[in-house]
């Protein structure tokens, strides 16, 4: 049996494997495959380097040894002692593996609107997107879709579930651009309180029903939680530093999420920056 060792892993994966449960394998791809760790998928590989929420990094020289190994596996079993995750044909070891955490805490206070501002400075308006516009132009375009999500922010459950509809599972892909545009906008709730509780509640009522890949899945229950892609968590931690620096360094990594995914992302971060502007705006004139 073949021996290999994780590079680095998320620790809400280490919190969420059990010795009780198996785990087959999901989907697979050129740069490793994911385990079906219900509701979320664990990926093991290594895509860019990237550190994904439920995430195992292997060394980029050992995929190709992984996925021959794990071709014919049924499933995989974890042995809590050891931190040993081993299938009939590979046992991969985690007990040298750096752990890293992809949980972002939500803030109980909006942080300086000054960060916010110096992450709409950076963006690339002209950034491609899966919606077939670069950002400025799609964000243009459909103006009015935009505006009536801002609206569902706040309104009843029932409200709020139809227009998210209209955004889940948009677009083609492994994670669709409308997904990723939410993902963007969950990402700005973290750092500054935008979405409200029936919001929040139709999502989550919505997730695991169908409407969008399991892959989109996955990264729904992850945001809805608390866990993003490091990246995105570096983000957080540059914004409430206002350092301009780091968040430029983190929206490249962004950038490269995907074909377009890390860019619909931004979009949605770009949506919910002016969102919290327009209302700032609102709240100064009235006063």
């Amino acid at each position: 049996m073949i021996r290999l060792s994780g590079k680095m892993a998320a620790s809400e994966v280490l919190e969420t494997l059990n010795e009780r449960d198996t785990y087959k394998i999901h989907s697979r791809f050129e740069s490793g495959c994911n385990l079906a760790l219900p509701p979320f998928l664990c990926f093991v590989g290594n895509k860019n380097n990237a550190l994904l929420p439920y995430g195992i990094l292997l060394n980029k020289e050992d995929i190709p040894v992984f996925l021959r190994q794990t071709a014919s596996a049924g499933c995989f079993r974890w042995n809590k002692k050891e931190k040993i995750l081993y299938s009939d044909s590979v046992m991969l070891s985690l007990t040298e593996a750096r752990i890293y955490s992809s949980f972002m805490d939500k803030k109980a206070y909006p942080i300086d609107q000054e960060g916010l501002v110096m992450l709409e400075s950076l963006i690339d308006w002209e950034l491609p997107t899966g919606f077939g516009e670069s950002i400025g132009s799609f964000l243009m375009a459909k103006e009015m879709e935009v505006k009536e999500l801002y609206q569902a922010f706040a309104a009843p459950r029932e409200e709020a579930v139809k227009v998210i509809m209209k955004w889940m599972g948009r677009g083609r892909g492994l994670t669709p651009s409308g997904d990723d545009f939410l993902m963007g906008l969950l990402f700005i709730d973290r750092v500054y309180p935008i979405l409200g509780s029936p919001f929040f509640s139709g999502l989550k009522a919505l997730t695991g029903q169908g409407y969008t890949t399991d892959i989109s899945e996955h990264y729904y229950h992850c945001a809805l939680t608390g866990h993003f892609n490091h990246a995105v968590v570096g983000l957080s931690h540059a914004l409430v530093q206002k350092n301009s620096l780091l968040m430029r360094r983190y929206i490249d990594e962004i950038k490269m999420i995907g074909s377009t995914s890390g860019c619909d992302m931004i979009s949605g971060m770009a949506a919910g920056v002016r969102f919290i502007k327009g209302k700032a705006k609102i709240q100064l004139e009235g006063s």
